[in-house]
């Protein structure tokens, strides 16, 4: 069997993670060992083959022939453990290392249109502050009532002014760390849509409201491309929320808006920095919503040290691709 080489920052996370949350079961284990050990997807079925021979006795498998990077892992057989099976994207494997790393997103799915409208349904709405032509408005418009008896000679109609209803401010931040590769482009399909201001967030904070902004949503993910570094890799949910807040031009953005955050919320540094970030997140905001695809599963708690700090100041929720994105819409 081929070796998994470990280097020694990665020995000792894994040691200091065992040290501070010891696994209760072979499950937990396995995940503890595999988000500090492996850094690379093509090493993950070298991994679960060791793990496999050294923990549950299964016989060691050989490698597979390396034809390159895009050759699919080989399947592991019936002696694979239960925990080895979960899909990519669900959070597990997040980590605190920057990787530079620029994806294609893809294209469209048909239900776009459907998610607009439900968007433009949902969406809460307040009072404008610019007064407009009402017929029902209660502030008398009186250049508009003069202008008019000017024209007939005596005053006939008295012209109205009214606060009309529009949407209020809408702020996406997206997760595209690692864990969150299979829902990524879903996310930002979402943010396309909902025609918002919109950050991505992994080792580093990037604006894409403008990329966003193209008619056809297959350009605007390809220019999001261009100028999203840190796709596919580690994860500083804390730093990326502390610059967002800590930064006028953009902790503006948040002010008396409804602030959706599509996260696993797994952060590996510090979760003191993201508590003290979301919660001024939370006061800057109408409403702090917490979009995590983690949320969906029935047995799943926010026992991770972040996420158990920051649940007092969030709406916690689960969302993982656009019909459950459209679900959390029509709740709102």
């Amino acid at each position: 069997m081929t070796a998994l080489h470990v280097g020694m920052e990665r020995r000792v996370d894994f040691l200091t993670a065992l040290r501070d949350n010891p696994p209760h079961d072979i499950q937990r284990l396995y995940w503890l060992a595999r988000v500090t050990l492996v850094d690379r997807l093509e090493a993950i079925p070298v991994f679960d083959a060791v793990f496999a021979s050294f923990f549950l006795g299964a016989p060691p498998q050989p490698a597979p022939a390396e034809e390159g990077e895009s050759e699919a892992p080989e399947p592991q057989g019936e002696h694979e453990a239960a925990p080895m099976v979960m899909s990519e994207g669900t959070g597990k494997s997040a980590s605190i290392h920057e990787l530079r790393h620029r994806r294609a997103y893809g294209g469209a799915p048909d239900d776009l249109a459907e998610l607009r409208r439900a968007l433009d349904r949902h969406l809460p709405k307040i009072r404008s502050r610019r007064r407009r032509p009402d017929r029902r408005g209660q502030h008398l418009d009186l250049r508009r009532t003069l202008r008019h008896a000017t024209r007939t000679g005596e005053i006939t109609t008295l012209a109205r002014r009214g606060r009309p209803l529009r949407t209020r401010p809408l702020l996406v931040l997206i997760d595209v760390s690692g864990s969150l590769r299979e829902h990524t482009p879903d996310y930002l399909r979402f943010a396309w849509a909902a025609r918002c201001e919109a950050f991505t967030f992994g080792t580093r904070l990037t604006r894409v409201t403008r990329q966003l902004r193209q008619r056809d949503v297959a350009r605007a993910l390809a220019e999001v491309s261009a100028v999203v570094e840190d796709a596919d890799g580690g994860t500083r949910i804390g730093p990326a929320l502390h610059e967002f807040v800590s930064t006028p031009r953009y902790a503006d953005r948040a002010r008396g808006a409804l602030v959706i955050v599509l996260s696993d919320g797994l952060e590996r540094g510090d979760p003191a920095q993201m508590a003290a970030a979301v919660h001024r997140l939370a006061r800057l905001s109408h409403r702090l919503l917490w979009w995590s695809p983690l949320a969906l599963h029935p047995e799943y708690e926010p026992v991770t040290r972040g996420m158990a700090a920051i649940l007092g100041d969030i709406e916690l929720a689960g969302a993982r691709d656009i019909q459950t994105l459209m679900e959390r819409v029509r709740e709102l």
